[in-house]
């Protein structure tokens, strides 16, 4: 207040409700009113004079009008993820200009000055889990400021790991995944132009690569959360790479006589680190495991005609063992006949009937050692099958 007085020797306040600080005989008094004044909209104090002497008392009036004070609503508490933090803000004043906006260690944009500033929290304030901001009134006229608070929590953000890099073989290529996330409701696993199974949405399906990938030697895979709420989907990646296949060459099929069948294999591989062969039942020198072993098949397999051989890879890794075969076949051997021995009759003489049909022959040595030839005519027993 701001009363004052002449003549008299004092004054007081009357006529409100409310307090005068220190006295309402003090002139510069303050007068907190009733909040049922304050409702009404004013009040009427009144200063008389006291200390008169032989005068009248006299009084002057104040009106003291009250006007609604600023209102501050700094907005709802809000939960937001640590992946996706920044808080569109959203605050209103009444009455006052303007706000202003504090308590962050981040950052607002385009300042702290705008109601819908978006404010950026600082790694601490992410990694403390909870921030207040306070929105308080600026350009109040005659009133006080007020201020309003905004709770932000930071909730964790999901996690995901696709599994460590690995190597396979490209015939045994099929990979058995081994994806995980933590704080979302699944993932999808793309990148690879193979198949998932059962389907790209399976944590650990079974992925088979491209012929494409196999021959390329390699694959990644990415693995990307989804139900992620209110954070930004997270994506992990991992590599396959795809070693190459043994190889099996057992040589080219080959065609044996008979009575000469042992045969010395030729047999070939890559990428393993030996070989073995199998399926014959006969013998093979030094062993089954010499590539350039001799062969030879029992009389079961000649008489049969053939016999098919079989090369298997050892060693193979983390690849499937590969084979290949080589089949010899046998072929009836030469033959000759000299005819049937010559009987009792015929030892002595020797009836050509392949080159006539009437005389025998017969050589034997004299005396002297010389050869003596003489002939006799065939007979009918003669030229019986029984000489050559």
């Amino acid at each position: 207040m701001n009363g004052w007085f002449t003549v008299a020797t004092g004054g007081t306040w009357s006529g409100g409700s409310g307090t005068y600080s220190p006295s309402s005989t003090h002139m510069n008094a303050s007068y907190t009113p009733t909040a049922g004044e304050i409702s009404s909209g004013s009040v009427t104090l009144t200063l008389t004079t006291t200390g008169n002497n032989n005068c009248v008392a006299v009084s002057d009036q104040v009106l003291v009008s009250f006007t609604p004070s600023p209102s501050v609503d700094a907005g709802v508490d809000v939960s937001v993820c640590r992946n996706n933090a920044a808080v569109s803000l959203s605050g209103t004043v009444g009455v006052a200009t303007g706000g202003i906006w504090s308590g962050g260690a981040g950052s607002f944009t385009p300042n702290n000055t705008t109601l819908n500033a978006t404010y950026t929290p600082s790694p601490a304030e992410l990694s403390a889990g909870t921030l207040t901001l306070t929105l308080t009134t600026t350009g109040n006229g005659t009133c006080n400021s007020v201020s309003d608070s905004k709770v932000i929590t930071f909730t964790p953000a999901p996690t995901v790991d696709a599994g460590a890099n690995a190597t396979v073989c490209a015939n045994n290529s099929a990979i058995t995944l081994a994806g995980t996330v933590v704080g979302a409701g699944g993932a999808t696993w793309s990148g690879g132009t193979g198949t998932y199974n059962p389907n790209n949405q399976t944590l650990n399906a079974t992925y088979t690569p491209s012929a494409v990938e196999r021959a390329a030697g390699t694959v990644t895979l990415t693995l990307t959360t989804s139900g992620n709420g209110n954070c930004n989907p997270v994506s992990d990646q991992v590599t396959y790479s795809i070693t190459p296949a043994p190889t099996a060459n057992a040589g080219a099929d080959r065609v044996l006589c008979a009575n000469n069948a042992s045969t010395g294999l030729s047999g070939a591989f890559s990428i393993a680190t030996g070989g073995i062969w199998s399926g014959g039942a006969g013998t093979f020198d030094p062993s089954t495991t010499n590539m350039s072993a001799i062969y030879t098949p029992t009389a079961a397999e000649i008489t049969a005609g053939s016999v098919l051989l079989t090369l298997t890879t050892t060693g193979n890794g983390l690849c499937n063992a590969v084979t290949d075969q080589v089949l010899l076949t046998f072929t009836d051997p030469p033959s000759a006949n000299a005819g049937p021995e010559c009987d009792a009759l015929c030892q002595q003489w020797c009836c050509c009937s392949w080159r006539k049909r009437d005389r025998c022959d017969r050589w034997n040595m004299d005396g002297w050692n010389r050869n003596i030839h003489t002939e006799r005519e065939c007979t009918e027993r003669d030229l019986q099958p029984r000489c050559w």
